[in-house]
């Protein structure tokens, strides 16, 4: 170590300042090493570096070192340098206090030496540590008003560097001076002012970080997680030293590789594992709300910004809090005391046995640590896909049910190089015409810049929100980014909150191709709107030349019903920022096409806007007409906004020719085309165009559109090439003659000209609904529909099939038996039933004389309401936890595994079509008893389904629902008839949302009714062995599980049934909206016609 002789330095300044001569054998600097250092009372130096920039200058190892043998001049330099005057001033005051010698980072170490620099860093922490006195100077404050705590006041540089931080916690005395070196405080007294600037626990400035690390309190034992958060809001001027100045702190040495980058950090961890047994290491971000990290270990000390209260905790008292959260005594066996202390680093990642639970895309691994003010351990999210494993933060949605077992795993901490960032260029322009704008984008971080959302490893996800406001129609395009792997995807905006949103989002982002090559195709998603024949669909695909950026095409298509909520498209995206959604089919046709762009050969003469199709199979695109017959209709003047010619090198001159290579697919053979004086001719891309487009997208679906042609002189010919097997070699003799000018077009389908394809296997599940309802009502030999399905269906089998889709089995211990669809056949009126009847139990379901009643309410046989009202006596708090004690207190954040069987009673069906519904109308009944807080839960019920069937006073009305089943006939029968696809899909929508419709009121009532007897016996029949208010509260638990697990319950928009139901309450025939706006369009038609007469 060398130190600054005080009294040495401070007799060459006199001498400096009288102008006497200083002998040149005088030595300000000696080095003392071993017992020679250790019984050497010294003074340290704490500040921050002067700024060159700003007029400040340090004094470094060489400067001192010749300060006696330069010139007058040099040495006047050096004298007026700030730097200088701060060795002075800290000689100064360690004589006032008695010392003869000083340490100063600036000008006691030779930082020329990078083994002696190494030496230093590593030895720095002891340094402080062993000094008498630390000497903090704040260059920058005058007072002390910063030590006032609450008041608003400017913080010192010094304390947002990062080698200060082990220089304030190191030393045993630090003594504080202000700018003119005027006495501030000590650390001591200080404590409470440090602890609120720096976060360091006050027990630490006081006694000392090793006394803390050695307490008995666990709670008071500073784990590495909050050590690496005192350094969180700190910055050094090389980014290494962000790591080597916690080298002390933490216990570790290794050596210096300026140049390594946050390297270092990363290194720094690893020592840190191979010498602890601290898992809070690894609890970095575990607050964060959102993004990503291909390593375990973090980038630099501000990731563990949210660590400064995290706990580490001993193999003990980890196996202790797993058993008190509900893991099973054979699962903690499973893992050895050695194995929960020891983890290691290999080359295949940290190799360390977890807590683990799977559930879904992602793996939640406990660790060995806790947050004092948090009831849970804290755990982080993997998804593991592949060779890919990224770290997730932030919500995700977790089954309360999840079962966690000890796993080995290897955390990769070898970052894969990824991008930081990627864009998404959103080319929505068509969404005004059908009255959709940009409404905000979630969360509020995230914002549209140009047409364009960028995401990152801290905000991977954003969601932008769309309305039309004139129906408050909306939906949201899902973007998000992580690991390498990208994804877009459209959603119904219902509310739902920041983390479902995310979590939905990641799971088609890790289900998805996320790495496509040029010759992918793109991926479309589609979702259709409620109570309209529209929906939202989003295209995306990377383009091949870039991996920073990718186009997501949002348009409105036109569908019927039916719809396939994604495919994969045979197509490509042509880049055309103008007119979006021009897509190119090479595996279309098997004309020769080019290689390099949009451009097959033709074999007829072709116009800029022709559109036709090509026969499956064919290789001739066959016109049908031209897009500008119908520009009038939209205001497009054919004239003067019409097509234009432009003339191109590419495309050759009369003197010189372009050649042009052409692929034929389906065989080998490869063609060149020669140019000569070509003129490329092509439609104007400009918002009248795409408008036009878009007024013709219901009556050219599925058409193509040719958007260039390429004309040439006489001189262009077509010489054959060999098989690309014999070298590719042209056969000159085999030239071809073209029978055409215009030899060269671009084809193309616009993305809202394609319709959307059939779900066949939701058709197949809705047709199935149909079937099981015929069989019912007995229409099996009244229609003509070829009994396909129907001839294996029977009664009983349509019975379960309804009571199944319904949820009866799985809330049964609730609500009972369904018996509605066993009552439907006689609620018809039919005499002749013998299936049924023999199927049937007579003793429950006794035959009831409902012909001649207005109003009928399906009534439950009287053992229903027994059992019903037994299952309620015999339920208690250890099979489903209802805990009815007065002190619970029923808050939907409480749950726990005692009451966890009624928890998955309630939800575990909740993706059921009818779910909300069942659970609602279930709590409501069983809410008819209100106790006093704090058995009375005031969570707001989500309002999922329409009020009209919320209504417990509402009856089911049999003519109500004979008048249905004769509309449901009709619609069937017009189904049978249909040849169009377009209105099949309709009315199988429209008949299978009127038949859920009319089903659901039925069972709805019979519900109310059971449960309302159900209740009013067990809260006032005497023969109930329990107190009234004891049946009234547990009643109002079972309702309040109930909506809960409603409240877990968000409507997506995604599942076809929901939607056509939602679609039948409000009355909405997707077969008449489909007739209507044919209707507009033959009347759109007319009137083009008319005005081009």
């Amino acid at each position: 170590m060398r130190l600054i002789d005080v009294i040495a330095m401070l007799d060459i300044e006199t001498r400096f300042d009288a102008k006497k001569k200083v002998p040149r054998t005088t030595k300000v600097l000696k080095e003392f090493y071993g017992p020679a250092l250790t019984e050497k009372e010294y003074a340290i130096l704490s500040h921050c570096w002067g700024v060159e920039k700003e007029g400040e200058q340090e004094v470094l190892f060489e400067d001192m070192k010749q300060l006696l043998t330069v010139s007058d001049k040099e040495r006047k330099e050096i004298r007026r340098r700030t730097g200088y005057m701060k060795i002075i001033d800290t000689c100064r005051q360690a004589q006032k206090d008695g010392l003869e010698w000083v340490w100063i980072d600036t000008c006691c170490i030779n930082k020329e030496s990078s083994s002696e620099l190494s030496e230093a860093i590593n030895s720095m922490y002891k340094w402080y540590g062993n000094a008498e006195l630390c000497y903090v100077y704040l260059h920058d404050t005058i007072g002390d008003s910063w030590t006032n705590r609450g008041e608003s006041k400017a913080i010192p540089k010094w304390f947002s560097r990062g080698w200060t931080l082990q220089e304030l916690i190191a030393p045993r005395v630090v003594r504080f001076f202000g700018q003119k070196w005027q006495w501030i405080g000590e650390k001591a007294g200080l404590a409470d002012a440090l602890s609120e600037i720096t976060g360091i626990p006050d027990k630490v400035l006081k006694e000392g970080l090793q006394k803390a690390l050695s307490s008995a309190d666990d709670l008071e034992r500073p784990s590495v997680a909050q050590i690496m958060s005192w350094a969180a809001d700190r910055a050094t001027t090389r980014e290494e030293d962000r790591a080597y100045s916690l080298l002390g702190l933490l216990g570790v040495h290794m050596p210096m590789l300026y140049g390594e980058g946050k390297n270092a950090f990363r290194r720094l961890q690893l020592e840190i594992i191979r010498t602890s047994n601290d898992q809070s290491i690894f609890a970095w971000g575990w607050e964060r709300e959102s993004g990503w990290s291909n390593s375990i270990l973090a980038d630099d000390p501000s990731c563990f910004w949210d660590c400064d209260e995290v706990v580490a905790m001993d193999p003990e008292w980890f196996t202790s809090e797993l058993s008190i959260h509900g893991m099973p005594d054979d699962e903690l066996s499973k893992c050895t005391q050695e194995q929960l202390r020891t983890f290691t680093v290999t080359n295949d990642g940290i190799q360390i046995w977890l807590p683990t639970a799977n559930f879904g895309l992602y793996t939640e691994v406990t660790l060995a640590c806790l947050h004092p003010h948090s009831e849970y351990l804290i755990t982080i999210c993997l998804v593991i896909c592949g060779s890919t494993c990224c770290r997730i933060f932030g919500y995700i949605a977790r089954p309360e049910d999840r079962k966690k077992e000890f796993k080995e795993h290897f955390l990769p901490y070898k970052e894969t190089k990824y991008p930081s960032a990627f864009t998404f260029e959103l080319q929505d322009q068509t969404l005004s015409h059908d009255g959709f704008v940009l409404d905000h984008v979630i969360p509020d971080a995230i914002e549209v810049k140009d047409g364009s959302v960028t995401l990152s490893t801290d905000n991977d996800f954003a969601a932008v929100a769309y309305v039309r406001r004139e129906d408050d129609t909306r939906f949201l395009v899902l973007l998000s980014y992580c690991g390498g792997r990208r994804s877009a995807s459209p959603l119904l905006n219902f509310e739902q909150d920041l983390g479902y949103l995310r979590s939905r989002t990641f799971e088609g982002l890790f289900n998805s191709n996320h790495k496509p090559r040029y010759d992918d195709p793109h991926l479309m998603q589609h979702i259709h709107f409620r109570q309209s024949i529209e929906g939202v669909r989003v295209v995306y695909r990377v383009p091949f030349d870039s991996s920073l950026r990718c186009t997501v095409t949002i348009d409105i298509a036109k569908c019927a019903g039916c719809c396939t909520p994604g495919e994969r498209l045979t197509y490509y995206l042509v880049e055309t920022p103008r007119m979006p959604g021009l897509m190119w089919n090479c595996l279309l046709h098997k004309l020769p096409q080019t290689r390099d762009m949009p451009l097959s050969l033709m074999e007829s003469e072709l116009r800029p806007g022709d559109y036709g199709r090509v026969p499956q199979g064919g290789d001739k695109f066959r016109p049908e007409g031209n897009i500008i017959e119908f520009a009038a209709g939209v205001g497009l003047d054919p004239i003067e906004d019409g097509i234009r010619s432009i003339h191109s090198p590419e495309l050759g001159t009369p003197e010189s020719k372009a050649s042009i290579h052409l692929n034929a697919l389906g065989d080998l053979i490869r063609h060149r085309l020669d140019l000569y004086d070509g003129t490329s001719w092509s439609i104007p891309a400009n918002q009248e165009v795409v408008s036009l487009l878009h007024a013709l997208s219901s009556r050219l679906s599925g058409r193509l559109l040719v958007t260039r042609v390429i004309r040439c002189s006489d001189r262009c010919r077509s010489p054959r090439l060999y098989s690309t097997t014999r070298r590719g070699e042209f056969d000159m003799n085999a030239w071809q003659t073209l029978d055409t000018p215009t030899p060269l077009c671009s084809v193309m389908m616009p993305l809202i000209w394609r319709q959307i394809d059939l779900d066949q296997g939701l058709m197949t599940m809705l047709l199935k609904i149909i079937d099981n309802f015929f069989v019912l009502v007995g229409w099996v030999d009244r229609l003509d529909e070829p009994k396909q399905l129907t001839e294996s269906v029977t009664v009983e089998t349509a019975i379960e099939f309804f009571v199944d889709m319904f949820g009866g089995g799985d809330i049964r211990y609730f609500i009972g038996e369904i018996v509605f669809f066993r009552e439907l056949p006689r609620i018809m009126g039919m005499e002749n039933y013998t299936e049924l009847d023999a199927g049937m139990d007579k003793g429950r379901y006794p035959a009831r004389d409902i012909s001649g009643s207005r109003e009928v309410t399906v009534i439950a046989h009287v053992q229903r309401i027994s059992a019903l009202v037994a299952f309620l006596e015999e339920i208690d708090d250890q099979t489903f936890g209802l805990q009815l004690s007065p002190e619970f207190d029923v808050q939907v954040g409480s749950k726990n595994a005692g009451w966890m069987t009624m928890w998955k009673s309630g939800s575990g069906w909740r993706s059921a079509p009818f779910a909300a519904q069942i659970l609602e109308v279930t709590a409501t009944a069983y809410d008819e008893w209100e106790p006093a807080w704090p058995y009375r839960t005031t969570r707001p019920i989500p309002l999922l389904i329409d009020a009209s069937l919320r209504s417990q006073d509402s009856k089911f009305d049999r003519c109500e629902f004979l008048s249905e089943v004769e509309q449901i006939k009709k619609w069937c029968e017009m189904l049978i008839r249909s040849n169009d696809d377009h209105e099949r899909r309709a009315l199988v929508e429209d008949t299978v949302g009127k038949i859920l419709l009319a089903c659901w009121r039925g069972v709805a009532s019979e519900i109310v009714g059971v449960l309302r007897e159900v209740v009013d016996r067990y809260v006032n029949d005497e023969a109930v062995d329990q107190q009234p208010q004891d049946r009234a509260r547990r009643l109002h638990k079972i309702q309040w599980v109930f909506k809960a697990a409603l409240e877990e319950i968000s409507d997506d928009g995604l599942n076809p049934l929901r939607r056509i139901f939602d679609d039948a309450v409000h009355r909405v025939s997707k077969h008449q909206l489909l007739l209507t706006e044919r209707a507009e369009l033959a009347s759109q038609s007319n009137e083009a016609r008319h005005t081009l007469k």
